[in-house]
């Protein structure tokens, strides 16, 4: 695997990237973080473009190998 220097993310990047590795519905998220189902769209499709992902699954496989998250 090639290495990758982390991207630069948003502190709310990052809070949303959490609760998608949590397994987290976009409805729980936008809950717990008093924002817009429509925002958290936005988040993840900033996300998969910032991590060069096709999809959740391979976001979310970034998100653990760069260690962008916690366990």
């Amino acid at each position: 695997m090639n290495y990758m220097p982390a991207p630069s993310l948003t502190p709310r990047e990052k809070q949303v990237l959490q609760l998608i590795v949590e397994g987290k519905t976009d409805q729980e998220i936008a809950s717990f973080l008093h924002i817009t189902v429509h925002t958290i769209h936005a988040y993840r499709k900033s996300l998969l473009h910032k991590l060069k992902a096709n999809n959740v699954a391979s976001l979310v496989r970034i998100a653990i190998t760069q260690q962008l998250v916690s366990l």
